[in-house]
């Protein structure tokens, strides 16, 4: 690869000049820019990025930790990720913890986690980055960030227990609440739930939501319509036998997996989810629009909040500007498909 001194000597222009010429610096006639640029392309010339970056006091570089990248969440959240920093000329580099793969859905922080997690942030920041975006596989507290105190941090999809560093989620509770009050519409007051894990914030959150939505309307929650899972498909497929015996007309299942759970059961039972049974799931999941029926389902915001919390790093690094707010809740959006009787 050409460096600056091999493109001086090419083109007979002081290396002063051709630097100027290449960071994009006023003062040269156009015929020098133009022979400079064109020996640089013939020389296949490549910039040290690097170096330039740190002259000027930054790396314009992110570090982006995901606890993993299979999980479903994390490819939109990294999307939106990218095209913030494209839009703003930075470079991202990304880790991955691989945490389910390693410790399943435990969402605790035990000594093995917490070692994996400052191992990775400290090779992050041997790389000059300036500042590091934690992406969760889950929504729940990360709490080893706050050791690294020099550090400029921002969490998607999770929560730190430092009230210095931002979060951006969002708001499952409002979601549920509109999920409940879609059912309701359609003539659904019997309505049975099959929830996630009972020590996860999702499952409370959603919960929440739904009750909150039914006292409004008047219609007292009956916690016996209420089976705990542990986001799998076959548990939907478990619950929603009890649920069907219980005579409920519609399921809100907490995931869409669970839901496609509860799809395979009353495919072989013969039970028409649209008609005989309406059906909503969680996560609009890409199995959701292809399953038949169906599935309506509650779309996340993964591209915004990858997108919102790059800006805020970029913003934090730039113009040392923190948001109003540590926690910014970004809203969810209805997916009504066959499974509810309605849409496509």
């Amino acid at each position: 690869m050409a460096t600056i001194r091999e493109i001086s000597e090419c083109t007979g222009v002081s290396i002063a000049t051709v630097s100027k010429v290449l960071n994009g610096q006023p003062g040269v006639s156009l015929e020098t820019q133009e022979a400079v640029m064109a020996a640089a392309k013939k020389l296949n010339y490549r910039p040290n990025l690097n170096a330039r970056n740190l002259k000027k006091g930054t790396n314009r570089t992110i570090g982006v930790i995901a606890e993993d990248l299979t999980v479903f969440n994390t490819p939109g959240i990294v999307d939106g990720i990218g095209v913030c920093c494209e839009s703003r000329s930075y470079h991202y580099i990304l880790g991955n913890l691989r945490f389910n793969k390693r410790f399943g859905h435990d969402t605790d922080y035990g000594k093995e986690k917490s070692e994996l997690l400052l191992d990775m942030m400290d090779e992050m920041l041997s790389k000059q980055v300036d500042g590091l975006l934690y992406i969760g596989c889950h929504s729940h507290v990360v709490a080893p960030l706050s050791e690294q105190k020099e550090t400029r941090f921002v969490c998607a999809y999770c929560y730190s227990e430092d009230p210095a560093i931002p979060d951006v989620v969002y708001d499952d509770r409002e979601a549920a609440r509109k999920v409940a009050e879609l059912l309701i519409a359609k003539g659904h007051s019997r309505i049975g739930i099959i929830a996630g894990s009972r020590d996860s914030c999702h499952t409370s959150n959603r919960l929440l939501g739904f009750q909150e939505a039914l006292f409004e309307k008047g219609i007292p929650y009956n916690p016996r319509l209420t089976y705990y899972g542990e986001w799998e498909r076959d548990q939907g497929y478990q619950h929603a036998a009890s649920l069907i015996s219980d005579g409920v007309t519609a399921i809100f299942a907490q995931n869409d997996l669970m839901a496609i759970g509860v799809i395979d059961y009353c495919n072989q039972k013969g039970i028409e989810i649209g008609k005989d049974l309406a059906l909503i799931g969680f996560d609009n999941r890409e199995i959701s629009a292809v399953c038949r029926p169906a599935l309506s389902t509650v779309a996340l915001p993964l591209f915004d909040i990858g997108h919102t919390a790059a800006g805020i790093m970029l913003d934090m690094i730039e113009k040392e500007i923190h948001p109003d707010n540590k926690e910014i809740l970004l809203q969810c959006n209805i997916v009504e498909r066959e499974s509810t009787g309605g849409g496509n």
